[in-house]
């Protein structure tokens, strides 16, 4: 499975230390036509840099208002990346969460997070808290270094931690550090670039269906069986 090449992403970082939003920038650069970013707050240069339109909002904007702004730049654009500094769970100021406004407007969570020592236990509580409510989530590194074997997914990017100093060239080289963003993969590597979320419940739910019809199917049977039983034990009588 790979991620979506078109519109909306929500991206979010598993802790304050992690340089988050140049993740979002790399994935504004790497579309193969205009991105337009939303953003809580300040716009860092290097995104603003990156897209064609930057939307600011306040911290309190609800989740409806938010899904409205999202869903007219995805006409406008090819892709969309909302950037939102909080925990999967924990509700915003307005009272929605990351995974709320991912199911909102339909969108993978791009999960980005650094090399230092809990690093992935954070990455795989925050995959997990997706796939409770069904939504994809993929992993982006930011930084040199760390060991991420134990994530149910695959990298599907790692930004260097010099990517400041590549100035003008930093849109050619994003198509590069995002490049498994497309669904290549490594031939080492059978994992998923992101977990199942809307997918799986799909496959979910078909499963759900050939069980029931087979449960029901082994009742109707002994249904008849008891039927025929009764039948024959009254004609004897």
């Amino acid at each position: 499975m790979s991620l979506p090449t078109r519109g909306p992403w929500v991206v979010t970082p598993t802790s304050s230390s992690v340089d988050w939003m140049v993740a979002a920038a790399a994935l504004a650069a790497t579309t193969e036509g205009t991105t337009a970013a939303v953003v809580f707050g300040a716009v860092p240069d290097v995104l603003r840099a990156q897209a064609a339109e930057v939307v600011e909002l306040p911290a309190g904007t609800g989740l409806d208002a938010v899904a409205a702004v999202v869903t007219d730049l995805c006409a406008k654009h090819h892709r969309v990346v909302v950037l939102v500094d909080a925990w999967m769970v924990t509700p915003q100021g307005a009272g929605w969460t990351v995974a709320d406004l991912a199911t909102a407007v339909r969108a993978p969570v791009v999960v980005v997070t650094g090399t230092d020592a809990d690093a992935t236990g954070h990455t795989i509580l925050f995959l997990e808290a997706l796939d409770r409510r069904q939504v994809p989530g993929s992993v982006i590194v930011v930084g040199d270094g760390g060991d991420f074997d134990a994530l149910p997914v695959r990298l599907a990017g790692r930004i260097p931690a010099d990517h400041a100093a590549y100035g003008d060239t930093f849109a050619a080289e994003a198509t590069h550090w995002v490049d498994p963003l497309d669904g290549s993969r490594p031939a080492a590597d059978d994992r998923p670039v992101k977990t199942g979320g809307t997918e799986d419940l799909q496959t979910r739910v078909a499963r759900r269906a050939a069980w029931t019809l087979a449960i029901s199917f082994l009742l109707a049977l002994i249904l008849l069986w008891l039927c025929h039983g009764f039948g024959y034990t009254g004609t004897y009588t």
